[in-house]
C-alpha cells in the first residue's frame, strides 16, 4: 500500500478548508479552458498540472454534476502526484449544448458523450501531455461513458478507476414491457426531448435525506453553488436522455470484452440508482477486472460517511499509484 501525507478532510473541517485552502489552490493551480466539438458545441473543462506527474488522471463526472463537486476529489489526486483533467459533458456545468430550459439533460447516444470524450484526449490531453501515461477516473454515469471509451478506443488510458459505474440503470422495477411501451410512445409521439415522467426541474429546497450522499457538509458545499449559479442547475432529464441510458448497458457489453487495461470497479452496497447485475455482467466479460464492495454507502463513495469516504480515497489512490507504475 502506498503512502499519501495527504489529510483527508472530515465532516466538521470541510467546508473551512473548502473556502480557504482549496479555493486558494483552485485560484492558483487550476486552469480553465474550452474546445470545439464536430458538431460545433463548445465543451468546458478545468486542468491542474503537477510539475514531472507520476500520471494523468481524467475525471469523467456523472449526470448532473460540474466541475464543483470535484473540488476535493481532485485535490486530493493533485497532491498524491496526478495532474488532473477534468471534462464538463454536454448540457452540464458552463458547457454549451444546452436545452431551452437549461435545467434538462438531454442525449441521443452515450455514444455522444463517448465521442465528446475522445475529442477532448485528441485536441486537449494528449497534446499537453504527450507519453506520460494516462489514467481514467469515471463515477456513475461517468464510468459508462468510460467504459464505452476504453472498447472503442484501446491505447489511450493504462488504467481506469470506475465508482459506482452505471453499468446498469435501475428502472426502478419497471417491466421490460413497460419501458418498451413508454419507448414507442416516446418515438411516436416525438417525445425524445421532453422531460421524462419522474423527472423535475431544479428545485431550490435542500434534500439531503434523500440525496446520494451521506456527507450532510458536502452536500451543503454542491447544493449551495447551484442556488448561487444558473450554470449548475442541472436536475431533470429528458425521455431521449433516460432511454439512451437505459440502453448503454446493451453497448457496452458488445465490446467489452476489448477492455484489456487494468481496471477496478467501485460498487456501493446501498445504491438505489445502478444495478448490481450490471457489475457481474461487464465482470462476465472483462474478467481482469477487479471490484471493490463498500457495504456502508450510498450511490457516491467519495460523499459517504467518513471511515468510509477515508478508505475509498486511500483505495483509488493505490489503484491509481500502481497503474501509474
Amino acid at each position: 500500500m502506498s503512502e499519501h501525507n495527504i489529510s483527508f478532510l472530515g465532516e466538521e473541517d470541510f467546508l473551512p478548508v473548502m473556502e480557504n485552502e482549496n479555493r486558494i489552490w483552485r485560484e492558483q493551480h487550476v486552469d480553465n479552458g474550452g474546445f470545439a466539438t464536430r458538431d460545433g458545441i463548445r465543451l468546458n473543462y478545468y486542468r491542474a498540472e503537477v510539475p514531472n506527474a507520476k500520471a494523468a488522471v481524467v475525471m469523467v463526472h456523472g449526470y448532473c454534476e460540474f466541475w464543483g463537486k470535484y473540488h476535493e476529489y481532485a485535490w486530493y489526486l493533485w497532491q498524491a502526484g496526478f495532474t488532473v483533467y477534468f471534462l464538463e459533458h454536454r448540457c452540464h456545468g458552463y458547457s454549451g449544448g444546452k436545452m431551452p430550459e437549461p435545467d434538462m439533460i438531454h442525449i441521443d447516444s452515450f455514444r455522444t458523450y463517448a465521442e465528446d470524450l475522445h475529442e477532448f484526449m485528441d485536441q486537449v490531453v494528449k497534446p499537453k501531455e504527450g507519453d506520460r501515461r494516462l489514467l481514467v477516473l469515471g463515477h456513475s454515469m461517468g464510468g459508462a461513458i468510460s467504459a464505452l471509451f476504453l472498447e472503442t478506443w484501446p491505447g489511450y488510458f493504462s488504467g481506469a478507476v470506475l465508482t459506482s459505474p452505471m453499468l446498469e440503470m435501475s428502472t426502478q422495477n419497471m417491466s421490460g414491457f413497460k419501458v418498451a411501451l413508454v419507448r414507442t410512445f416516446m418515438i411516436l409521439a416525438h417525445k425524445q426531448k421532453d422531460l421524462c415522467p419522474g423527472q423535475h426541474h431544479f428545485d431550490p429546497t435542500p434534500k439531503f435525506a434523500t440525496s446520494s450522499t451521506l456527507s450532510e457538509a458536502r452536500y451543503n458545499y454542491l447544493f449551495n453553488q447551484r442556488i448561487a449559479d444558473s450554470h449548475y442547475r442541472t436536475a431533470g432529464a429528458t425521455f431521449g436522455w433516460v432511454f439512451a441510458a437505459i440502453g448503454v448497458k446493451k453497448l457496452i457489453l458488445r465490446h467489452a470484452d476489448r477492455i484489456r487495461i487494468p481496471i477496478t470497479l467501485f460498487q456501493a452496497g446501498m445504491d438505489t440508482l445502478v444495478e448490481p447485475r450490471g457489475f457481474d455482467d461487464f465482470m462476465a466479460r472483462v474478467p481482469h477486472a477487479r471490484k471493490s464492495f463498500y457495504a456502508d454507502s450510498k450511490h457516491e463513495i467519495f460523499n459517504a460517511g467518513e471511515g468510509v469516504r477515508q478508505d475509498y480515497f486511500r483505495e483509488v489512490l493505490d489503484c491509481l499509484d500502481a497503474m501509474a507504475e
